[in-house]
């Protein structure tokens, strides 16, 4: 039995629960024991961390979900799924709306009452989630560049997100994600570049020439008389890696003729434009000081 307590705190980062305890042969008052003797430490009613354990990020998730019998939700399951590089501070779960448990924990806990299929929670390295297309979904609601990750590393394809989609029309965030969906059904970078155009446009911004010639290559956008490129990039899971080699090719050339390069994607474009003219404008006004 020590044996198999012993690897389950190992494959589960230091986190037990009573009832894995009980499953794995202990008695209640073995349970109690060890928490008296400080061998395990009460988390919440029912959850506790060995003594020689860290309470890592991947505990605090692992204690919630023993807490409350729920599912690692939002930025907590798009960093267990790889989405993101970085945990959050907080933990959110998602728990059937039945479900009335409040429990007091020592760490940031958010929890979300709502009704998910069975096809929208998943079991990944021994942790109740919800699925990578609707963590990606609704991680996209905030930050687009999140769900191009996805699809760019293979986490998510476009046919498991499109259902996930129809299966969770309506929640909160999904127009979002079904814009989004639509966008990287298409041309993304053509789709830019037409963004591009919109705001130099908008913003009567003047001296430009689009797909101007320069030896081999053609320059996104130039301003010729300062010697300054603009090159657009569209979502990263439609570049290739010819494309991305000809891109630094053409960079380089660039800037060893003595070129300013600047260089925007989709998502910055889509989501801070006027930051993107501020930066235009301040290179094109310092080549021509």
């Amino acid at each position: 039995m020590a044996r198999l307590v012993a690897e389950h705190f190992a494959d589960h980062d230091g986190v037990i629960t009573r009832g894995a305890a009980l499953k794995l042969g202990m008695s209640s008052s073995a349970v109690a024991r060890r928490v008296r003797d400080k061998l395990w430490i009460q988390l919440s009613s029912g959850v506790y961390l060995s003594a020689t354990h860290t309470f890592t990020a991947e505990a605090r998730m692992r204690a919630a979900v023993g807490a409350t019998d729920g599912a690692v939700d939002g930025p907590a399951a798009a960093w267990w799924h790889g989405i993101v590089e970085s945990p959050p501070d907080s933990v959110s779960v998602t728990v059937p709306r039945q479900n009335k448990r409040s429990p007091t924990v020592p760490y940031s806990l958010e929890l979300h009452r709502r009704d998910l299929l069975p096809a929208d929670l998943e079991v990944v390295r021994g942790l109740t989630v919800t699925t990578a297309p609707l963590t990606a979904l609704e991680a996209a609601s905030t930050n687009s560049a999140h769900l191009d990750r996805a699809l760019q590393e293979g986490i998510v394809t476009i046919d498991g997100l499109t259902a996930a989609l129809t299966r969770n029309a309506g929640r909160h965030g999904m127009a979002e994600a079904r814009r989004l969906l639509d966008v990287v059904a298409g041309d993304t970078e053509s789709e830019a570049e037409r963004r591009f155009q919109s705001l130099l446009e908008s913003h009567h911004v003047t001296g430009w020439c689009a797909q101007f010639p320069f030896g081999v290559y053609a320059i996104d956008f130039a301003f010729p008389e300062q010697r300054v490129a603009v090159e657009i990039d569209g979502w990263a899971f439609h570049r290739t890696a010819d494309r991305a080699a000809n891109d630094a090719g053409k960079q380089n050339r660039l800037t060893l003729a003595g070129w300013r390069v600047l260089r925007f994607g989709w998502h910055r474009l889509d989501g801070d434009g006027e930051a993107v003219i501020t930066d235009v404008l301040t290179a094109v006004n310092a080549a021509a000081a």
